[in-house]
């Protein structure tokens, strides 16, 4: 099939260093950019922050006309042609080639083309190109871990022992005992005949100083409103589970599933709805953790009990813990609450959270769990400890995600006697936090859990192990390369802004300051080479290599304080796990992240590489990261004064209630668009399953890819003019193909039937291949560059765009 794609005759190529200009344009855009001014101006808009963009941005330039023989305008136009044929080039031809499919026709089915080659090393695992980027990493964590690097000295000696301590003790016989003598010491079982605890607030406290948290956790970060400050943020209970459902009780499934019909009435289903698939999953996941707390009930109600009696003590147990898990919200839910409430967290200040909430003595808890030590923050430790009477106690707030589950929480609470709650508190913590670490026979790969093990519990060390592999100048020409595709990739958002029908004026100057003031977060923090302060944290950890449970909870008190999780300097600057495969945006600081990783795996572009390598892949994830700071969920929330838009008793972020309703519409056209395209089909054990999805839950995702394609390729055509090197082997191919083939390759991916289902029901990206298909669909270069004719399942008459 490669051969029968047209080749352009004329072949080009880009140099890194040529100018950004804002408006690399067609005449008829800059006319309508100097109307625009003109109107603004003629509006007594003078002084409008729109206008002042336009006057300081350089002059809207024309696509460069050359000479014959003006070598110089050639090249700052389409850089030097030919192939690339450094070993990064040949490894990343090589790689394409692999994922590519043969005899597939692009117009038809983009992502069988690009990916239907695409093989895993693990096959059986939900993984795709961004995983594999991951586990590599892994490996290579796990390889200096084992100190077969001889990186595991110095600051990092103690990481490694506790590391090997944790692999020797997967070769000693399973020991529940310290699980129950810890029990003890937080309360142990309170038997019917015991005196009911008068407030379950000290065991929660207890509970979370020991890294445990049934009903709820709450982290420390920055202050939504005052970036100088900490503020408490009140979360959701996280289980603490070594390894992932995507890997657990599929054997099971199976079984439970031969001969099940799984056809369902695709008129009757309910977007909102679970597929019976992902029930039956969902349901085998719960029975096998119900048989774990049975295990546990076992021994924690004392044998010598009256049979009865201590049968209707165990299922009253196991009721609580079953209602505490039914009331956790699903992906879906916190979705809608969010497009509802129109923010991600409630702000509370500590006394209406105690009557919101009035379960938990919250000053008694947030003091009691949060000074530990004696350089906590002290703005914090004052205001928490509310019952002091406090003049500032009014001023001191808590961020609350998702306040419909605490006030579930509540109702749940009043249903149970507090001996119930009390026991079933450390039924669910040693079933969820403890249970995977001391049985280690239920570990499918104990080497695996005690890597990921150490990873969380030393984030900040192994990070810094990660982070020191690269020399320090690297990584400052890395992220400087990155802010300047970055900045290029504002500037052509910028532009765009300027032109689209739905901006009104107030929105469209709202939208251009908050594009202007957002940050990218490439530098990577300095104190992962400082060595005095690893040390210093360091210093505190004591390694036990003869009782490593031990050593694991001193570790859990450790990573709760203060200290631990934070450095009082500099706090802002640790932004993120260096090693982890996941850019995002931070709505509160107006910046996007993208990982060390994900920058270091297409470094080798800009080393004389094609320009399409990484603006069709690294500037994809960061035009689709910018386009977030504008989604739906971030267009109330009120974060700095100097970007709100007050219509009525609302207050709005960037855009009014009139553009709002134009984007909508648009954003609807994406859902319709995606609903009309995609259905499918998928064998799940012998069954054929329906799989539908919920276009409602992943718009805004769907929306960021539609638009992020768009904006990384027309950077890319602007600054090379369409023209670009090529990659060896691959010279049949244009350089827009290429950059479409990359674009798409990114997601390539090879999941099972189950995880397939799970990524429907729990992700709010489309999986592949509906994601890569849906993305080219809605281009109108992507059609061009294939020739896809109209009609063509790539190139529908009706294509949406909203950036």
């Amino acid at each position: 099939m490669l051969n029968n794609v047209e080749r352009n005759e004329q072949s080009g190529a880009w140099v890194c260093c040529m100018p950004c200009l804002w408006l690399r344009q067609s005449k008829a855009v800059h006319k309508a950019l100097l109307t625009f001014a003109m109107l603004l101006v003629t509006s007594l808009l003078v002084t409008s922050p729109v206008l002042f963009l336009i006057t300081t941005l350089p002059e809207g330039d024309q696509t460069l006309e050359c000479g014959l023989l003006d070598d110089a305008c050639i090249r700052e136009r389409d850089g030097p042609e030919g192939v690339c044929e450094t070993k990064a080039c040949y490894e990343a031809s090589l790689k394409i080639m692999s994922s590519m499919k043969r005899g597939v026709d692009p117009c038809k089915d983009f992502y069988q083309f690009a990916c239907g080659g695409y093989r895993d090393r693990q096959p059986y695992q939900p993984t795709s190109n961004f995983n594999t980027l991951q586990a590599q990493v892994d490996q290579q964590l796990e390889h200096m871990l084992t100190n077969k690097s001889g990186k595991m000295t110095g600051v990092f000696t103690k990481v490694g022992r506790f590391y090997k301590t944790c692999l020797e003790f997967g070769e000693k016989p399973v020991n529940f005992t310290p699980v129950y003598r810890l029990l003890n010491k937080l309360g142990g079982y309170l038997s019917p005949s015991s005196s009911a605890p008068g407030d379950i607030t000290p065991l929660v406290a207890a509970l979370l100083k020991m890294n445990g948290a049934p009903l709820f956790d709450f982290y420390i970060d920055t202050d939504l409103q005052d970036s100088t400050k900490f503020a408490v943020f009140l979360d959701l209970p996280i289980e603490y589970q070594i390894n992932s459902f995507f890997q657990r009780n599929l054997d099971s499934v199976s079984r439970q599933l031969k001969g099940f019909n799984f056809v369902e009435n695709r008129s009757k289903r309910s977007t909102s709805a679970e597929s019976r698939a992902y029930t039956i999953i969902k349901n085998r996941k719960e029975e096998a953790r119900i048989r774990k707390i049975q295990k546990i009930v076992e021994r924690l109600i004392p044998i010598d009990m009256d049979p009865q009696a201590r049968s209707l003590e165990a299922d009253q147990l196991i009721q609580f813990c079953l209602a505490l898990h039914k009331i956790y919200p699903r992906h879906k839910d916190l979705y809608n609450w969010m497009d509802i409430d129109h923010r991600i967290y409630v702000r509370y200040n500590l006394s209406f959270l105690q009557e919101s909430f009035d379960y938990i003595r919250w000053g008694i808890l947030l003091n009691d769990t949060m000074v530990n030590n004696s350089t906590a923050d002290q703005n914090i430790r004052n205001r928490a400890d509310y019952e002091t009477g406090s003049e500032n106690e009014s001023l001191y707030y808590v961020y609350v995600t998702a306040p419909r589950y605490f006030r579930s929480l509540g109702k749940l609470l009043n249903k149970f006697p507090k001996r119930v709650i009390h026991n079933g508190l450390l039924l669910l913590y040693s079933s969820d936090t403890l249970y995977d670490i001391v049985n280690v026979t239920a570990s499918e790969n104990w080497n695996t859990s005690c890597y990921h093990l150490t990873k969380n519990v030393f984030s900040e060390a192994v990070g810094a192990l990660y982070v020191q592999q690269y020399k320090p100048q690297f990584l400052e020409t890395l992220a400087n390369r990155v802010t300047a595709l970055f900045e290029r990739l504002k500037e052509t958002l910028a532009t765009r802004m300027l032109v689209m029908s739905w901006l009104d004026d107030d929105t469209r100057t709202q939208a251009l300051l908050k594009l202007r003031t957002l940050r990218g977060k490439f530098h990577v923090w300095s104190g992962f080479f400082n060595d005095t302060l690893l040390a210093r944290k360091m210093s505190e950890v004591v390694i036990d290599p003869d009782d490593f449970f031990a050593t694991l909870l001193r570790r859990f008190k450790q990573i709760r304080t203060l200290d631990s999780q934070w450095s009082t300097k500099n706090a802002t600057q640790n932004w993120q796990h260096q090693y982890s495969v996941n850019a995002y945006y931070e709505s509160w600081t107006n910046s996007i992240v993208i990982p060390l990783p994900m920058m270091a795996a297409y470094s080798w572009s800009w080393e004389g590489g094609p320009a399409f390598a990484s603006y069709a892949t690294l500037g994809s994830v960061i035009a689709h990261e910018i386009l977030h700071a504008f989604d739906l969920h971030h267009r109330r929330l009120p974060l700095d004064p100097d970007l709100d838009i007050t219509f009525g008793n609302e207050r709005w972020i960037w855009i009014t209630p009139e553009s709002w309703r134009r984007l909508e519409a648009r954003i609807e056209c994406v859902a319709n668009l995606y609903a009309r395209s995609f259905w499918r089909k998928v064998k799940f054990y012998g069954n054929s399953v329906d799989v539908q999805f919920d276009w409602n839950v992943t718009r805004n995702e769907n929306v960021a890819d539609v638009g992020a394609l768009q904006i990384s390729y027309q950077t890319w055509h602007t600054l090379t003019n369409g023209k670009d090197r090529s990659l060896p082997g691959l010279e049949a191919l244009r350089p827009n193909q290429l950059f479409f083939i990359s674009a798409a390759q990114t997601y390539c991916s090879n999941m099972t039937a189950e995880a397939y289902i799970l990524s429907v029901e729990l992700d709010y990206h489309t999986p592949q291949p509906e994601r890569v298909n849906g993305i080219m669909m809605n281009s109108f270069a992507f059609t061009e560059a294939f020739r896809c004719p109209v009609g063509a399942k790539m190139n529908p008459p009706k294509k949406c765009s909203t950036w």
